[in-house]
């Protein structure tokens, strides 16, 4: 996956990027032992699993002579080992053992090496961006309960959009554009909720099937600016897990990952499968228009427009760095 760049100013280099949990990889990508440095909002971190299966994520800079910790570095245990001198530190950030001193001082014990929270959930690896470093505010969602067995797990898919992570989630919220982009025949009828730092929406709109308009009841719940999980029961059931990462405030990585309820019969399953392309083509359609606009911070809007307004005054949450 590629970065688009466009060199026009369209609105979004201005822009801050909000914090909140975000997706920065999959838990079955780092292995025990694996060390990765990655590259999300605007800067870059060092991330870890420890031979004892816990997720760690650092600044990636050495505080002793300023090595970077993602170059030749060694996990121990659950320690990341700095390869210029061998200093090891624990998740917390505190050093644990250098090699050539028994005195350690309680200053460093404690913590040296700023931090990034980090947490895994549903197969998924989440840090917690703050600019201020300022602690979690909330905690990650899991799936919804699945009323049969377990979710099957049937499909994952990944984009690179040359966009603010904002505008994407704002896109649910445009009711207009369902039928001008996506041929949903009528707008979408829904109740909106803001409670907190989650966002609900109920959606109830008809669809084109092969046996004629049916309609269909989406549920969505988006916690923090970086994760929603939507759930579809129409033709079939699924639920769509998406997560929103800023690489910088210009460029978001979207991922996907598609379930439906087990023990589907063989003429289910080509309806469940049928359903996520639909969605999979949806997106498809909503990311050349993406790569391309602009932001528009008074929009001209109109009744049919959807909640968009009330959208944008609770996104403004994730922007108040000081609370």
């Amino acid at each position: 996956m590629s970065i688009i760049r466009n060199p026009s100013d369209r609105g979004y280099s201005q822009q801050p990027i909000p914090m909140g949990w975000f997706a920065v990889a999959y838990s079955e990508d780092i292995a025990p032992g694996e060390i990765q440095t990655l590259h999300y909002f605007g800067t870059e971190f060092v991330l870890w699993r420890g031979h004892d299966g816990e997720i760690h994520a650092v600044d990636p800079y050495c505080p002793h002579l300023g090595a970077h910790l993602g170059v030749n570095s060694e996990v121990i245990g659950s320690d990341l080992r700095c390869a210029f001198h061998h200093w090891r530190f624990n998740g917390d950030g505190g050093v644990t053992d250098i090699p050539y001193t028994d005195l350690i001082p309680p200053k460093l014990k404690r913590s040296c090496l700023p931090t990034w929270p980090a947490c895994e959930s549903d197969g998924v690896v989440f840090v917690w961006y703050h600019p201020n470093k300022l602690a979690p505010k909330w905690q990650v969602d899991p799936l919804p309960a699945c009323p049969n067995g377990d979710w099957v797990l049937a499909e994952k898919h990944e984009w690179i959009v040359n966009i603010h992570c904002q505008e994407i989630t704002e896109n649910g919220q445009d009711h207009a554009h369902f039928n001008a982009v996506h041929g949903v025949p009528f707008a979408p009828k829904g109740e909106f909720e803001i409670v907190g730092y989650t966002r609900r929406n109920s959606v109830v709109a008809e669809m084109e099937t092969p046996r004629g308009l049916m309609t269909g009841r989406i549920e969505v719940t988006a916690t923090g600016p970086g994760q929603s999980i939507a759930e579809y029961s129409d033709v079939t059931h699924v639920v769509q897990h998406q997560q929103v990462t800023p690489i910088d405030a210009e460029h978001t990585h979207v991922r996907w990952q598609m379930y439906h309820i087990p023990d589907l019969s063989e003429g289910r399953m080509r309806v469940t499968t049928a359903r996520m392309r639909d969605l999979v083509k949806q997106i498809n359609q909503d990311i050349p228009i993406w790569n391309a606009k602009r932001y528009v911070e008074k929009p001209l809007l109109v009744k049919g427009d959807g909640p968009m307004l009330a959208y944008r005054e609770q996104y403004q949450k994730y922007y108040n760095f000081d609370e």
